[in-house]
């Protein structure tokens, strides 16, 4: 109970001083915009709120690595101890292990590990004598962890260094022998070795750890795991309560698995900060797109209202007033055949249409329909970036399709970019990214001879940086 009770203390004092630090370190700083210099030479990934990348917590972020560990063990049973004393008297040996992590945020993760332990030390007691134990735990293990210095560093910038409390379930293979050591004299119960023993088991522990790069760490680490089991030693005869256990420090060594298609990094990478950044940068890029599409409504709106209809009126009264001699609906001066019978299929020319035309008719108009710009393929990319994102390589598998199905059907790709940096620089990276589609429209098997570029350079209004400026747009036509 000693033991818990000291292991419990240490670990509160070490979690209020370190949320007292950080704490007093979270003041607010007021973010700086990124120019395009800082974005080609940053070392670390960036979040969508700093540099406009729409980026997913799961899909575009990776989250599992592997860390193996090693160190020294002390197993914590009915060893022989002196009176009030901290530590267990059995010996000291070693220990390895290898754990997978599954990293949902900055601040929490989901291990699942194995663990070798050896033991051995030896029990006293006046009416059995002397006994040696030796043997060997296995443990299959389940923990929670919880990175301490991101879940009360809010504001921290750095994610080097980590700060873990860890703690779960686990169940333990063991076997042991025992030897009785000398002559003891009679005993009325001899000890008795265990083969395949089994126990629950409850590891909970701390580890601090240092990112030396994106893909490797090192760390310490500290745990004790209790057991509900009393006879690791070999002796049934002991009347002691289910408490069993042992201590263990390691050193472990982190690799974090990278997949080229998540261009956010590893979300071991990151900081809380940069998390929390990127949950709002999304809710924001996602109401500027509302509000741009509310704009584009109001516009065309207006459009309506102070174009259109005005010109429709002025039309339904020329209508009106023009002469229509055969009343086919269109005006003698547009009317290329002036002497159809009454109640006849016209076209906009007043040319007759026949009834098995008329298929041929709705075909013309859908295709008709198909031409100029549309908005809804259009594909975004990165700041000063023209690889294809996973929600551009969709739009460019529907353009795709509507050339596949429409054989006669050309394309201009018309790549822009945002306001930022030289005028040079921006029109060569505008001509970088309608390459990077039409090269993904090539491979899908598009005539070249279909396609041509347009490199548009940036857009001088708004003069911001924006995701929405930062596009290839596609222009059909025939």
């Amino acid at each position: 109970m000693k033991k818990l009770f000291t292991l419990l203390t240490a670990s509160l004092f070490a979690l209020c001083v370190m949320a007292a630090t950080e704490t007093a370190n979270e003041a607010p700083v007021k973010e700086e915009a990124p120019n395009e210099e800082a974005s080609k030479n940053e070392a670390v990934y960036q979040s969508t709120n700093e540099d406009g990348e729409i980026l997913h917590p799961f899909k575009d972020y990776s989250h599992w690595s592997l860390s193996v560990n090693g160190g020294l063990s002390q197993f914590d049973g009915d060893a022989q101890q002196r009176y009030n004393q901290l530590l267990s008297s059995s010996h000291i040996m070693w220990t390895v292990g290898i754990e997978a992590e599954y990293t949902f945020n900055p601040a929490w993760g989901l291990i699942l590990g194995f663990q070798y332990m050896p033991y051995q030390g030896y029990t006293s007691t006046t009416d059995y004598g002397k006994n040696y134990f030796r043997g060997n735990m296995y443990t299959i293990q389940l923990l929670g962890s919880m990175n301490v210095l991101n879940l009360f560093g809010q504001y921290r910038k750095s994610w080097r260094w980590a700060w873990y409390i860890n703690g779960g379930i686990g169940f333990t293979f063991y076997d042991s022998k025992t030897q009785r050591d000398g002559e003891q004299g009679p005993s009325p119960m001899q000890p008795k070795d265990v083969k395949e023993g089994r126990a629950m088991s409850f590891p909970i522990g701390t580890g601090v750890e240092y990112n030396i790069t994106k893909c490797f760490a090192i760390g310490i680490n500290a745990y004790y795991r209790f057991s509900n089991k009393d006879n690791y030693e070999g002796e049934h005869y002991t009347k002691g309560t289910m408490n069993d256990g042992e201590f263990y420090a390691t050193i472990n060594a982190r690799v974090k698995f990278l997949q080229k298609s998540r261009e956010g990094g590893h979300m071991r990478n990151i900081t809380m900060y940069e998390f929390n950044n990127m949950q709002s940068g999304r809710a924001k890029d996602y109401q500027d797109q509302i509000d741009s599409l509310k704009r584009r409504v109001k516009m065309i709106e207006d459009t309506l209202e102070h174009h259109v209809f005005v010109m429709l009126d002025t039309l339904e009264h020329y209508h009106a007033t023009t002469p229509d001699d055969d009343e086919d609906s269109v005006p003698n001066f547009r009317d290329r055949e002036p002497n159809t019978p009454k109640g006849s299929f016209v076209n906009y020319w007043g040319e007759s249409i026949k009834p098995n035309n008329c298929e041929e008719a709705i075909r013309e108009i859908k295709e008709a329909m198909n031409f100029g710009i549309d908005y809804d393929l259009s594909v975004y990319f990165p700041f000063d970036k023209y690889y294809l994102t996973n929600d551009a390589k969709d739009n460019v598998e529907k353009a795709f399709k509507k050339l596949q199905e429409n054989p006669d059907l050309k394309v201009e790709l018309r790549g822009y970019c945002d306001f930022p940096g030289k005028a040079d620089y921006n029109l060569k990276l505008s001509e970088n990214r309608v390459n990077t589609v039409e090269k993904a429209l090539i491979d899908k098997g598009i005539d070249p001879s279909r396609i041509t570029k347009t490199g548009k350079g940036k857009l001088p209004n708004p003069p911001q940086k924006e995701y929405k400026n930062r596009r290839c747009d596609f222009y059909f036509y025939k």
